[in-house]
Parts: structure tokens; sequence; C-alpha cells
């Protein structure tokens, strides 16, 4: 757990370091601070726009929502006066920070959970970048730099032979179907880890590690299509060579930058918010919450889609070190919400722990379909829809806990088909919430969803009549007392 509560520290930072907005777009998210942020509209909530937003854009998280949707869920339900003083925003699924970086920069103090270590290193480098010395970071960016160029010079020209051996090894464990780096860029990516091991200033490590995890596929010989996949399988040449120490350090320049903007940004505050991030799954850690202490839940949880987040990410857990073996992936893939398709669907019927006759109906009817196909028929994805509704029944009947009364949740979730079937997960959920006491209601906010991987694959049948894919809001409210 990670918690602060100093603007005078905040402040001594900003006293001591050249804080300088870095050109006019930064200038106008900064003047954002001074005025009004809200509407009372839902933005669209994909992620794009995050790619070239301050903070927001350390990370391109294809599993994320916008900022600019977290924002106005803000605004809409925490507005602006003296009734955001001491609310509380939580993020059960808190992925690489948005929800959380939009409440602190609101004044607004939040909790959030991420059982992958990768997205928690993300947020927890977030949240806590206006405490970073910038002046120290920019220096350990400079040395970076002047260490390590010669190195990947020499090695452009001469091979791995012409550069030192480095102290770290490829991850015990890690396997990949091609060479997951070439030789030059292994050694290279070796090299810089060890410099980054060498980093004294635990703030500053984590922002090198992030840098370079958020780096490393660009320059290995896999791609995101949007799942992880080999540059080959994608149509793509191997890579044999790339500047690794220069794409690093890039992206740290840029990093610096942000930093600076985000803390004058955070200056501007009556008061800077607290925030504490669990590395965990929700339900394990929720019980640290007490009854009635939430205001405000934004999320996403995972989708009905089987999108694997932790193969999708095993390269990153690999290569920081957050698992040395496949048996260490166990943990994340079956404490994740939902599960996935490949944890269940050899396990004998799974059914609803729940009474909802129209979806155990609907669940019955997919189990009942290609039965030839063994586990990659319609019994095997229905395990996985039985376990993905069980999760949310029981995220659902967790929050009731945890909402004060009057609070809202806001969980943002998408349709989707199971061999042919179509599944209104938003509409589901609605029908979840009021039969535990809530009340609830569902808005579109993206009327056309791309990209589904339960779409267009060998293992999955197309849908019985044309299906639109959308985006939904289920907002959710605990009565009032």
């Amino acid at each position: 757990m990670t918690r602060h509560r100093a603007y005078e520290t905040l402040q001594t930072l900003i006293d001591d370091n050249d804080f300088e907005l870095q050109d006019d777009a930064e200038a106008g998210e900064i003047a954002e601070a001074d005025g009004t942020y809200g509407t009372a509209i839902l933005s669209n909530p994909a992620f794009a726009t995050n790619k070239t937003h301050r903070i927001h854009r350390w990370v391109n998280w294809i599993a994320g929502f916008s900022w600019q949707f977290a924002g106005d869920a803000i605004d809409r339900f925490v507005p602006e006066g003296p009734g955001r003083n001491g609310a509380v925003v939580l993020d059960p699924f808190a992925g690489v920070g948005t929800t959380l970086i939009e409440a602190q920069r609101r004044g607004v103090d939040c909790v959030g959970f991420e059982i992958n270590p990768f997205p928690y290193l993300a947020a927890k480098a977030e949240l806590e970048a206006a405490w970073v010395d910038v002046n120290l970071l920019r220096m350990r960016i400079q040395e970076f730099g002047t260490a390590l160029r010669p190195i990947e010079a020499a090695i452009d020209i001469a091979g791995v032979d012409a550069a030192p051996t480095p102290r770290r090894t490829v991850p015990t464990g890690f396997r990949s179907r091609v060479p997951f780096f070439s030789p030059k860029v292994e050694r290279k990516v070796l090299l810089c880890l060890d410099y980054i091991d060498a980093i004294e200033e635990a703030p500053v490590a984590d922002l090198f590690r992030l840098a370079f995890a958020t780096t490393m596929v660009s320059f290995s010989n896999y791609t995101y299509e949007p799942s992880l996949s080999t540059r080959p399988g994608a149509g793509k040449p191997l890579q044999e060579n790339a500047p690794v120490v220069e794409t690093i350090r890039t992206k740290l320049v840029h990093m610096a930058d942000d930093i600076s903007g985000y803390a004058r940004e955070l200056r501007r505050l009556a008061r800077l918010p607290e925030f504490s991030l669990h590395l965990g799954s929700f339900f394990e850690g929720a019980s640290r919450l007490g009854d009635g202490s939430v205001d405000l839940v934004v999320t996403s949880p995972p989708y009905l889609n089987n999108y694997h987040y932790v193969r999708n990410t095993r390269p990153h857990l690999f290569w920081l070190g957050f698992v040395s073996s496949s048996r260490d992936l166990a943990h994340y893939e079956e404490e994740n919400f939902g599960k996935f398709w490949q944890t269940v669907r050899e396990s004998a019927a799974i059914d609803l722990d729940f009474d909802m006759p129209s979806l155990s109906k609907r669940i019955a009817e997919l189990r009942g379909l290609n039965r030839h196909k063994g586990i990659y028929g319609g019994a095997g994805w229905a395990n996985y829809a039985a376990t993905y509704f069980n999760d949310g029944y029981r995220f659902l009947r967790e929050l009731k806990r945890l909402l004060r009364p009057g609070g809202t949740g806001v969980i943002v979730v998408g349709n989707n088909i199971l061999q042919g079937i179509e599944f209104k997960v938003d509409e589901e959920l609605v029908k979840i919430s009021e039969s535990l006491g809530l009340v609830g209601h569902r808005e579109v906010v993206r009327c056309q969803r791309v990209g589904s991987s339960i779409i267009g694959t060998g293992l999955r049948e197309k849908s019985f009549r044309p299906v639109e894919l959308y985006e939904a809001a289920v907002i959710v409210q605990k009565p009032s007392a």
C-alpha cells in the first residue's frame, strides 16, 4: 500500500526545482486545474486519448478507459464543492491508475486495487510522480545515456562481443515461440537493466523500470494485434537490432516533463488528497475497507471477451522480475475477475451461485452448443460465462457494503458474443444490482466497439444475427438511509 498526505513536501519540491510548462498543449491542461472539469454527460470511454495526455500517456493500456470518462464520472457524482472534502473514490480494478489520477488531480481521496504487478507498478509510479525530485531524475537520465550510448554504438558496429558481460541474465522460465529479443537487442536490454538495478533512489528506479516495461515490446520480436503475438505472425519482420538505450531515454525525458507539469498542477489544489493502492485482488483486499466508506466507484472490470491480461503482460512480468516460472502466473489467472476460459473450460459444469432464471437459461443454451468440439464448444464457454457472472455478483454485493447511503458505482462493460450467443453484460449487471437492493440503470457510452477477441477466431462461432458491439456504463446507487 502507498499513502501520501504531504502538501508541504510537494511545495518544497516545487520550490527546489525548475518547473516549466513544456508547450501550449500542456499549458491548456494546467489551466484545467483552475476551472471546472465536469459535464453532466459521460465521455466516450475509449482509451485512445490517453496517448497524448500528461501522465496517462505513460502506458498504452488497451484495457483501460479514457481520462475524460473517469473525470466526467467524478465531476458528475462527486461535484466540486464542500461535498468533495473527505469523499473517497474507489477503483477495484485500477489497471494503470486512470481513475485514481483523475481523482488525485481533483483533490479527492482515492483507493485502488490491482492484481497484476505490471499495471500496479505503473499506477504506483503515476500516483507518486509529483513527489519525485525531478532534478535528480533528469540527472539519472543523463547519466544513463552517457554510460550506455557508447556501449550501444559498439554493439551496433561490432556485435555483442564488443559489449561488457551483463550481470543480468534472461529471466528463468521465460519462453517464447520466437526469440523475444534478437541477440544484439537482448544484450542492450540486459545492460540497461543492470544500470536500473544500481539506481539507489526507489522512486527513480521505478520510473526507469516503467520506461523499460512500456517500450520493451517495441524493440522485441513481438507485437500487439491487439493480443500479444509474434511479429512474423502479424506479417512483420523480426527485429535484428533496435535503439534500445535511446528509446528508453526518450521515454524517460517525456515522463520527467510530465512530472514537472503535474506537480505544478497539484500545487493549485486547496488540499493534497490521500491515496492508497493495493497490490492484490479486490476480492481478497476489500475487507480492509469499512462499511459505507466509499462515495464513488469508477471502474471497468475485464470484459466477457477472454482478453487474457496475464498472458498479454507475461513478458513484462518476467523481465521485471515479478515471476520466474509459468507456475507463478497461475495465481493471477485464478484470482482474476471472471477467470479465463482457459482456467475453467475443463471443469465440471459451473452454475450460477445466485438466482437469476433468465441468465441461467441463456448459459444452459450456450452449454448445449457444439458439443462435438469438447472444451472448445459451448460447455467450456458456459463455464466461463457462469464464472464471470458469479464474480459480477460477488463484486456488486461487495459494492453494496462499501458504498455509503446515496453512493454511486459507475462500471464500464461491453456486450459480447460466445459461440454465437450475445450476452448483454450491462443489462445483466443491472438486474443483479437490483436483486441486491441497489438502484441501477445503464447508459450506452460507445455505440460501436471493435477489437473483441471473441469474434473472428477459430474457437468461436459467428452470431446467429448481426450484432453490434457497444460499451455501457452500469450506474448503481445505494439507496439513502
